[in-house]
């Protein structure tokens, strides 16, 4: 409080607020002094500052509540049309809820009624148990019984024998009879002190033993809380100590809970590990339950029920111990077992995965000798291998013979490249000097020594390698040209032609223009029209004759010079041409080019009885076939030379086409640049590769030309093919997880036929619309399964938000992300060692996140990546490192 001094200057006094109540009595007596006090003057008190301040601060709670009111008034406003969705949530929600409930009750009457049988059994064979141990007393207190009536009665009888002796002695031998059943009583009574005392030391031994035996066990401390505290590991290592398990036998066995199963080889420590298994359930749920269903729930109670009938005798321990702890035991087995077959089933299928895979990659890498990389992986893969045999065979037994040989075959079967089972190497086709095909009379055929395609040598350093069928594969005819196979032969050593894929739509183009232009030239040849048409087509057929034969080779020669296309338009102008010589001379000629392949096709041509249209239409299919056969022969024996100098020879081109502005690197420079500003800054040029490599692959959307960098112009299929099954895997395995969990089912357990009709419908061709996909789900979860229908409603609600949200998904979300990090991991392992431990790991590592369907297809994808980024680094490598440089 300022108050004015006497110059004018103020100055600073302490100020001091008293008590209200102080302040009110001062405030009566100054008022009672100064009198009244004029209506403007105000007088300056504590208490008039407090009431200000007082007033001040309610204005400000004020204002802030009038703000919050304002912005709540505005939420509610801004949230006034939402009041339907959420009713509609609500109401979804507890549909959900009704349906999960249904479910539940579904499941838990079949589980009641899968194990009622089960448990009449444990029951029947615990009071069957009870009832022998009952007779065991009986007939051990009944035979006591016995001895002691028996003692007794020849104890009568040598009483009664010696009394009727003393009568017939007379007096004289009382006395004498008197002191011999004396002894015969005293020895009597001290054989029956001699049992009694027997009895009572086995009594006692017997007691000290179980007392013994309680004591051990006690001894180790395991109790709920001790586990619960002590660390997983730890624990599981303890109850694989003998003396554990030594001490747990014995009290179990003493307490009758291991009858019938002594004799078993390994049956008592089996035993033993499953009783202490009750402890880990409660005491690490976490780590041994990997599921929330109802069978876990369920085994958790028979823990608990268990190991509180243990306790509850070990406070006070009396053998045989009470029945409500063989109930509790026989209610725990039943409920461990079928727990743990489900486990078994899920681990023998990993397991038997991961051999499968490892077989895989044995297969993939046996024959190549280059730089030992078959004796690197030889190795670790039998070392894998046979410690997966071991396991495999400790949980399935006699099946794991049948159960390895069937995944092998299947693995190979469909993951192996398919090698063509019949003969389609040509064969050495003789020379001949024909004559001219024409309408006269022809003469007489010789067959000059056989020759073979020119196959070059090896080429030496900057040689361009040739297939040796530029004619073949020049891409004329819609087929692909040298350069193209000599990049396919380097991602694939066993590349070989196929035959082009058309879609649906191309295929009915072309079958009907095939149609009228066959049904156009039948009806010109009807009406005579001749000259139009089979001049050309005996040209045709002529040059794909030729391009069988080497042109080098006399046959070649001889056949260029039968087939006069001069000759033949001429006798078709005159009206003399007879079409069945030159079907003759080319039917006579193909069994001897062909392969062995096309001996049956070749053998129907010849024997084909309709006109002359078909026919020839017929005779051009079957040398498209053979002419295939042709290139991929001359291709298998050009592979050896071409494949050294394919990554060279790509490189040499690439350059060639960036120095004549052919092509350029704008979008590898965009593309490169992305990755590497996605990463930390002291990542290697190897990281950055792969991780732009996996932006490409990885995607639900198709890509766009633009996005593809100028370094793959000839991987743009690959790259589309990859994309689409990478886009099936992380779409499939997120409907596949959802609907696991919908229906409460272990998601590590293997849904193949789920996963069949899911893959079916993602690569549908036309593609499946999002509702055709939904509906299809939904009905195949409803013929094969008993789902309420909130639930079906559920699964197809859930199908349909995963395909329109895409990655915005958070399952879709982590299954890419998860796919996506196991797949760069493998990609950038170092040695043979590395990559062997990641593909045995591979089934384990999939089926944890519920995706266990997929292993095959993200193990060929992998493979496929890995040889394919190998060649990209070889070719563009140079190329990368001056862009990441610069």
């Amino acid at each position: 409080m300022l108050l004015p001094d006497t110059d004018g200057v103020p100055i600073t006094r302490p100020q001091w607020n008293p008590p209200p109540h102080l302040e009110a009595r001062f405030s009566r007596r100054r008022s009672r002094r100064s009198g009244t006090h004029s209506p403007g003057q105000t007088i300056l008190t504590a208490s008039n500052l407090a009431t200000t301040r007082r007033q001040t601060l309610l204005e400000a709670r004020k204002s802030l509540l009038r703000a919050r009111a304002q912005h709540v008034d505005k939420v509610r406003r801004s949230r006034a049309d939402s009041h339907e969705a959420v009713s509609e949530r609500l109401l979804a929600l507890q549909a959900s809820m009704h349906a999960a409930q249904e479910s539940r009750d579904a499941i838990l009457k079949k589980i009641a009624a899968s194990c009622s049988t089960e448990v009449a059994k444990a029951k029947r064979t615990a009071v069957e148990m009870r009832k022998k141990r009952e007779r065991e007393t009986n007939a051990l207190r009944e035979s006591f019984e016995e001895r002691m009536v028996e003692a007794q009665r020849r104890r009568d009888q040598v009483l009664r024998e010696r009394g009727r002796k003393r009568k017939e002695r007379g007096s004289s031998a009382g006395s004498k009879g008197r002191e011999d059943m004396a002894a015969d009583v005293k020895k009597a009574g001290k054989k029956e002190e001699e049992d009694r005392a027997v009895r009572r030391i086995q009594r006692a031994w017997r007691g000290a033993r179980d007392r013994r035996i309680v004591t051990d066990f006690v001894a180790l401390g395991l109790t709920i809380e001790s586990v619960r505290d002590a660390d997983f590991m730890d624990v599981s290592t303890r109850f694989q100590n003998e003396d554990v398990i030594r001490a747990t036998s014995k009290l179990l066995t003493r307490c009758g809970l291991l009858e019938g199963i002594e004799g078993v080889e390994g049956a008592v420590e089996k035993c033993c590990r499953t009783f202490l298994s009750a402890y880990l359930i409660l005491g690490h749920p976490g780590e041994v339950l990997s599921n929330d269903g109802e069978k876990e729930k369920a085994l958790i109670t028979r823990s608990k029920d268990l190991l509180i009938a243990f306790e509850s005798f070990l406070s006070s321990p009396s053998f045989p111990p009470p029945d409500a702890l063989y109930n509790a035991w026989s209610e725990f087995s039943t409920a461990f077992d079928t727990w743990k077959s489900r486990d078994s089933e899920i681990f023998i299928q990993t397991m038997v995965a991961q051999y499968a895979e490892l077989d895989l990659i044995w297969q993939k890498v046996k024959d190549d000798t280059t730089g030992g990389v078959a004796e690197d992986f030889k190795e670790g893969i039998r070392e894998n291998q046979l410690l997966l045999l071991v396991r495999i065979r400790r949980l399935a037994g006699d099946r794991t013979r049948d159960l390895i040989r069937t995944a092998v075959k299947e693995s190979r079967r469909t993951r192996l490249p398919r090698k063509e089972k019949r003969d389609t190497k040509p064969r050495e086709v003789p020379s001949s000097n024909a004559t001219t095909v024409s309408t006269t009379p022809a003469a007489g055929t010789s067959a000059p020594p056989p020759t073979s395609p020119q196959v070059p040598p090896a080429s030496a350093q900057h040689v361009e390698p040739r297939v040796g069928f530029d004619s073949v594969a020049s891409g004329d005819d819609g087929l692909m040209s040298n350069r193209q196979i000599i990049h396919e032969l380097s991602l694939d050593k066993d590349f070989r032609l196929q035959p082009r894929k058309r879609s649906r739509l191309e295929q009915m183009v072309e079958d009907t223009a095939k149609a009228a232009f066959w049904t156009t030239m039948r009806e010109d040849i009807a009406e005579g029209k001749l000259e139009k048409w089979i001049p050309t087509l005996a040209e045709t057929v002529r040059s794909k004759l030729l391009r069988l034969l080497d042109p080098k080779g006399s046959f070649h020669r001889a056949v260029a010079e039968s087939m006069d296309i001069d000759l033949i338009a001429q006798q078709c102008h005159n009206g003399s041409y007879d079409h069945e010589k030159l079907l003759s001379y080319v039917l006579d000629l193909l069994p001897k080019i062909c392969s062995p392949a096309r001996d049956e096709d070749v053998k129907a041509l010849i024997e084909d009885q309709g006109d002359y249209i078909s026919r020839l239409q017929k005779l051009l299919d079957v040398l498209e076939a053979m002419q295939l056969d042709h290139a991929n022969f001359l291709l298998m024996i050009s592979a050896p030379q071409v494949v050294p100098e394919a990554i060279p020879y790509e490189r040499r081109l690439f350059t060639a086409d960036l120095e004549a502005g052919r092509t350029s690197l704008d979008k590898t420079r965009i593309w490169l640049l992305t990755a590497k500003h996605q990463l930390p800054p002291n990542s290697t040029a190897k990281d950055i590769h792969t991780h732009a490599f996996l932006n490409l692959l990885f995607g639900l959307s198709p890509l766009s030309p633009d996005e593809i960098p100028e370094t793959f112009h000839l991987d743009h299929h690959r790259l589309r093919d990859t994309r689409d099954t990478l886009r099936s895997v992380i779409l499939g395995g997120a409907i596949v997880l959802t609907v696991k969990t919908l229906l409460r089912r272990d998601v590590r357990g293997s849904w193949k036929e789920l996963k069949s009709c899911v893959a079916a419908l993602l690569k549908s061709s036309p593609p499946s619309s999002t509702a055709e996909i939904a509906t299809a789900v939904r009905r195949f979860i409803e013929e094969t399964t008993a789902t309420p229908v909130n639930t079906l409603d559920a699964v197809r609600t859930a199908v349909t938000r995963i395909l329109e949200r895409g990655t915005a998904d958070p399952v879709v979300r982590v299954v890419c992300n998860r796919v996506r990090g196991f797949v760069r991991e493998r990609l950038l392992a170092s040695n043979s060692q590395d990559r062997v431990r990641l593909a045995s790991t591979a089934g384990e590592t999939l089926t944890g996140w519920g995706v266990g369907e997929w292993v095959g297809g993200v193990g060929g994808t992998v493979e496929r990546v890995g040889r394919w980024i190998e060649v990209d680094k070889g070719v563009s490598g140079g190329f990368y490192n001056n862009i990441l440089e610069g």
